[in-house]
C-alpha cells in the first residue's frame, strides 16, 4: 500500500459549509458541512482519485506540499494509504438500498463499510456498497452486530 500526502485547498462555500480541491490532482473535489467532515471527504477524495490512477497503470502526479492560501482559503495537508484494491469493481448500490437488503440502519451499512465487513465508497454525500459485498454478507452467518461474549472468549 502506497503513502501519500497531498495539498488540499478548502474554500467556504456560498450555501454554507466548505468544498475543496487538490492543486495536484486536476477534478479532484469534495465538499462538507464542517471543515472537518469537508476534509475527511477530501481525503476520501483523494484516496480514490489516485487508487483509479493506480488501477488504470497512470502516473501518479507529484506533490507539492506547502501551498499559499488566497484570501478566505484554508490548505491542509492530507495523508492517506491507498492502491488498486481501494476501487470498488462491479455493480453498486445505496447505502439505504444496503440497509434494506441486511436488515440494519443505514448508519450501520457505514460501520459495515468502515470495519471492511462491507466494500463501499463515498462520493460527496453519498455512500455505495459493492452488490457483491452485499451477497457475501447475506450469505454469511453472523450478524450485522457486536460479537456476543461466547465469541470473544473462545
Amino acid at each position: 500500500m502506497g503513502k501519500y500526502i497531498y495539498d488540499a485547498v478548502f474554500h467556504a462555500a456560498e450555501e454554507g459549509g466548505y468544498w475543496a480541491d487538490a492543486p495536484d490532482l486536476p477534478g479532484c473535489v469534495s465538499e462538507g458541512d464542517t471543515i472537518n467532515e469537508a476534509a475527511s471527504m477530501m481525503a476520501d477524495a483523494m484516496k480514490t482519485y489516485v487508487a483509479s490512477l493506480l488501477l488504470h497503470g497512470d502516473e501518479v502526479p507529484v506533490s507539492h506540499i506547502g501551498h499559499e492560501a488566497d484570501d478566505g482559503e484554508i490548505v491542509i495537508a492530507v495523508f492517506f494509504e491507498t492502491d488498486e484494491s481501494y476501487v470498488i469493481r462491479g455493480k453498486v448500490a445505496s447505502a439505504a438500498q444496503a440497509a434494506r437488503d441486511l436488515g440494519v440502519s443505514a448508519g450501520r451499512v457505514t460501520h459495515m463499510i468502515d470495519a471492511g465487513l462491507l466494500d463501499g465508497y463515498r462520493s460527496g454525500r453519498r455512500t455505495y456498497v459493492s452488490v457483491e459485498s452485499i451477497k457475501k454478507r447475506k450469505a454469511d452467518p453472523r450478524s450485522a452486530g457486536r460479537p456476543r461474549k461466547e465469541a470473544l472468549q473462545g
